[in-house]
């Protein structure tokens, strides 16, 4: 991880430098993103430590969703507010675009970076992990907003307004991401339950067991990044013995957990008769 940041630290030192000789802009905007991109990072590396902590007394599902409300405050503190302002000042490069100095020195620059993007993202492509995919997403991003940093710039000598123009652009690119971003971590704080396939699933693999008769009343939540809580209802023989069905929960719970690892915590209510369900799989 600590490579992303350096390469992230020379890229800005880079950005800013080549700004304050130029003038361009959309180098500005371009190291305002590479700031968000470090902040975002350093935010899920965090969380992602504290998701890992176990269940304790006041947190009996764990600490999953630790991740998601740190991206939630980065997506909300940092990403949409710097996006409104370099789009703000976009409008205003293409208003006044002011004194441009030195293109091929920026083009120069960008082009640094973005070998040093691709470098990265080289390197982020042999790993896994939800932390590392964020990583591959914003290097994406970045090579696609940099990619038009240097249009800007190549165009400038004759529409000078083109730095502006790109600014925005840039500016729109982080708006989407923070937009993304919140929607994405805003439905799992919210409770958001997995699709209806897994629903199938899970009566698939309980009703293979001889002793269940039917599976109902299902209710999965995500509490944390590829992490679930499943609470079902299954009906068996009223005439089971309170030992019996504690093992047939635990066997149900195991393979529940071999055929979907995602699923950590699960709860299993035996009833002698079915009831209505609360979560209907056909027909969703």
């Amino acid at each position: 991880m600590y490579l992303y940041f350096t390469v992230y630290a020379l890229i800005g030192i880079l950005r800013l430098s080549a700004f304050l000789v130029t003038g361009y802009f959309v180098l500005l905007a371009e190291f305002f993103h590479g700031i968000i991109d470090v902040l975002i990072l350093a935010v899920l590396k965090k969380a992602k430590a504290i998701s890992e902590k176990p269940p304790d007394e006041h947190h009996p599902f764990g600490h999953g969703l630790a991740e998601n409300i740190g991206a939630l405050t980065v997506s909300i503190a940092f990403i949409t507010l710097v996006s409104f302002e370099i789009i703000r000042e976009g409008f205003g490069k293409i208003m006044n675009p002011g004194e441009l100095n030195y293109p091929e020195l920026a083009i120069v620059i960008l082009f640094s970076t973005l070998a040093l993007l691709v470098f990265a993202i080289y390197r982020a492509g042999k790993r896994e992990g939800h932390v590392f995919s964020a990583v591959k997403t914003e290097l994406k991003n970045d090579i696609l907003s940099t990619s038009g940093a240097v249009m800007g710039v190549a165009l400038s000598g004759v529409y000078p307004f083109s730095d502006g123009i790109f600014s925005i652009f840039i500016g729109f690119i982080i708006a989407y991401n923070g937009i993304r971003l919140y929607t994405k971590n805003a439905n799992i704080l919210m409770g958001f339950s997995p699709e209806k396939e897994f629903y199938s699933r899970i009566e698939t693999i309980v009703g293979e067991f001889e002793e269940v008769e039917d599976v109902h009343d299902l209710s999965a939540v995500f509490i944390g990044n590829n992490k679930i809580h499943l609470d079902m209802h299954v009906t068996v023989d009223g005439e089971m013995k309170v030992r019996d069905a504690d093992e047939l929960s635990s066997k149900i719970s195991q393979k529940i957990r071999r055929n979907l690892p995602e699923v950590e915590q699960i709860s299993v209510h035996f009833c002698s008769e079915s009831s209505g369900k609360l979560r209907k799989v056909e027909g969703d």
